[in-house]
């Protein structure tokens, strides 16, 4: 079987995972055709290496068994949502930062710091193969946890707390600016002078896939050097406050 970089410069197509999750991604009923910030953004940066990529939907958590059996080249928009997803696949440098808070029912009042999450009076809400449900068993592991299967919408979980199913839930405050303009004044984030956690929005290739790596390393270093992922996320986040920026590391 040919390496996924080969099958790439090949045809100049990359078939990149991806999965739902508003309003970073979403795939348009209408159209059939995926579209959000994120996709732009890594549209954009294999343009800039005359690639066009063809993103293909998997389910969270299916990332690495869809890399290793070449059904997609590279995974968009991933992250270590999983930590220990980590040891078997490769992740880019960032093309930003998602940042996590934890967010409760609009008149809860229990929680004075974030060791009161850690108890077997609290129950958190959370998707399988993502942060929401590794953040609360890793910080919080005295709390209940109520796990919802890979293809749950992130909706769901704003909701579980909503309703009173669940206490807290750890959300994005990209993904909570959806739900909240449905519902507004039902939740609230707690502690935000402090992310709970944050991570780096990458590509994640084939564990061991230098000449790969380099390749979607280099789209990225593109989007960020030519200001594109600027652009695009200023457009998303004017203020800045959903989103953190990659800063390149260099400057007059």
């Amino acid at each position: 079987m040919s390496s996924a970089y080969d099958r790439v410069v090949t045809k100049n197509e990359l078939v990149c995972g991806i999965y739902a999750w508003a309003p970073y991604k979403e795939l348009d009923p209408n159209t059939g055709e995926w579209k959000g910030f994120a996709v732009d953004i890594y549209r954009k940066a294999f343009a800039t290496l005359d690639i066009k990529v063809i993103f293909k939907e998997v389910v969270l958590g299916n990332q690495v068994q869809d890399l290793n059996s070449g059904r997609i080249d590279a995974m968009c928009d991933d992250g270590p949502w999983i930590l220990s997803a980590g040891k078997f696949v490769e992740y880019s440098n960032p093309a930003y930062i998602a940042i996590t808070f934890p967010y409760v029912r609009i008149d809860e009042k229990r929680f004075k710091k974030r060791s009161d999450f850690n108890s077997p009076d609290v129950s958190f809400t959370g998707i399988d193969g993502d942060l929401s449900s590794d953040l609360a068993h890793r910080l919080f592991p005295a709390a209940k946890l109520l796990s919802a299967p890979s293809t749950t919408d992130i909706s769901q979980l704003y909701l579980n707390v909503q309703t009173g199913k669940a206490d807290i839930m750890i959300g994005d405050p990209a993904s909570f600016s959806i739900y909240n303009k449905n519902n507004p004044g039902k939740l609230k984030a707690l502690f935000t002078d402090r992310p709970i956690a944050m991570y780096k929005n990458v590509v994640s290739v084939k564990k061991g896939d230098a000449k790969m790596l380099g390749l979607v390393n280099q789209a990225i270093d593109n989007a960020l050097a030519l200001g594109i992922v600027d652009t695009i996320l200023d457009d998303f986040d004017p203020q800045h406050k959903l989103l953190m920026r990659v800063r390149l590391p260099y400057g007059f």
